[in-house]
């Protein structure tokens, strides 16, 4: 029971533990000059693309996880068949505020296209999902999934919070061309979206505390809890018929310096770089259920069986409840990036992505903050990219590698860490398929 009651307190560690909440998005494969409309997922001027006329996107699918309270060497995951031999076969870093972070996104049929060489559009529909737990304490983790239940423990968390978020996008995308001379360009441009809500699920405590005792069999709590969950949540069920509706906002310019050497293209550069400011914006759910429990209580666990969170709570705890309207943001991230080509075919990029929200600011979604080098080659039917990247709470550097093939993108900016390492931390694929119609460049000068 005691391991029950725990993990139901933050119904959102379910969702870890199952590992089906899928930061970051398309790494690698964003920066490719012809990455069409994956592309506006770093910054919507993007949209502006002397080297394609049009794109049509089919589908395209991105997962991440990550954390920094396990590292995995997946070589020995086929010796894994109980938490006990998952702990013996992995590198565990217990803290008492480590973090697990995740999502899901998912882009469905759009377009882009130039309407002429200064102006372009843009339209997207995407599905996203984002979790994050800050602050859990590792033994409290460990406790939530041990299947031995017989030993006392003791718990404390501070300033524990988490969400899961599921929202759907539709995207309407402008650019223009603001200065354009022979030695540099500038564009600007905005996505403005309307978001539909699916729902979401919402736990925060500024103090958290339990100790388990074998003998007697009793569990002591401190601390409080705040739980909260949109229509469709309370059994982890997600209503897509019933979605609120929000606003959203993508806002970024890029610089490019034009190439002046003898071997310059007309679609080419040497130096670009662009900052934008991305997912502005939150959905608000009426009557969103919010529960604050007071947890200074022992509980006798005798005779006690296996009950939901609502459930065991009620019965135990005293709670004052409210039903208010409550807004879930959407997280607003700074991105900048700076791409310099050796040649018309080989590049070298540095991006950033910094969150603008903070965990504090209970309910909101993050990104993790990152930094990520990306050596490519590129040329129109085909782009190859090996992503360095460190990312936030993993604690060491991930490295992956990328490919597109004319319609097919596909790739993974950590799979080569996770082959090589004993101790990853996070994994990540993307998948995508477009139509794209290319924009042949020329050369300048002709000899």
């Amino acid at each position: 029971m005691k391991y029950r009651f725990l993990f139901l307190i933050f119904l959102l560690s379910g969702f870890l533990i199952n590992r089906s909440g899928f930061s970051q998005t398309l790494i690698g494969a964003q920066i490719d000059n012809r990455a069409g409309i994956k592309g506006l997922t770093l910054n919507p001027a993007n949209v502006i693309n002397p080297r394609l006329k049009a794109e049509i996107h089919l589908f395209s699918a991105s997962a991440y996880v990550g954390n920094d309270y396990i590292g995995l060497n997946l070589g020995d995951l086929n010796q894994v068949n109980d938490f006990r031999s998952f702990q013996e076969n992995s590198n565990i870093n217990s803290k008492p505020d480590n973090n697990f972070v995740g999502n899901l996104d998912i882009f469905r049929p759009g377009f882009q296209f130039n309407i002429d060489p200064k102006n372009s559009l843009a339209l997207t529909t995407r599905f996203r999902t984002f979790f994050n737990l800050n602050n859990v304490g590792g033994e409290f983790f460990e406790s939530i999934v041990a299947e031995d239940e017989s030993s006392s423990y003791e718990v404390l968390m501070r300033d524990l919070s988490g969400i899961l978020h599921v929202w759907g996008e539709l995207g309407l995308t402008y650019g223009r061309v603001l200065l354009e001379n022979s030695n540099y360009s500038l564009k600007g441009a905005a996505t403005f979206k309307y978001l539909a809500g699916a729902g979401g699920v919402i736990g925060s405590s500024n103090l958290l505390g339990a100790i388990y005792l074998e003998t007697p069999n009793s569990l002591t709590t401190r601390g409080n809890l705040d739980y909260g969950y949109s229509n469709g949540f309370e059994s982890g069920e997600v209503d897509l018929g019933d979605f609120q509706s929000g606003f959203g906002m993508d806002i970024g310019f890029i610089f490019e310096l034009q190439d002046q050497t003898k071997n310059a293209y007309s679609d080419g550069y040497k130096f670009k770089a662009g900052v934008s400011i991305m997912d502005i914006g939150g959905i608000k759910y009426p009557q969103f259920g919010r529960w604050n429990y007071d947890l200074d209580k022992t509980v006798d666990l005798d005779g006690i069986e296996e009950t939901t969170i609502r459930e065991f709570l009620e019965q135990n705890y005293v709670s004052a409840v409210n039903e208010r309207d409550t807004r879930l943001a959407i997280p607003t991230s700074l991105q900048i990036f700076a791409d310099y080509a050796l040649s018309n075919r080989f590049y070298i990029s540095a991006h950033g992505s910094y969150s603008l929200r903070k965990h504090q600011e209970v309910p909101v979604s993050q990104i993790v903050n990152s930094i990520v080098i990306t050596p490519r080659m590129e040329t129109g039917w085909f782009s190859l990219y090996s992503p360095i990247s460190y990312r936030q709470f993993e604690g060491g550097i991930s490295w992956g590698v990328g490919l597109r093939l004319g319609p097919v993108t596909i790739g993974s900016a950590s799979i080569l860490t996770n082959l090589l390492s004993k101790n990853s931390r996070s994994t990540d694929a993307y998948f995508g398929v477009q139509i794209p119609i290319y924009k042949k460049g020329s050369r300048i000068n002709q000899p």
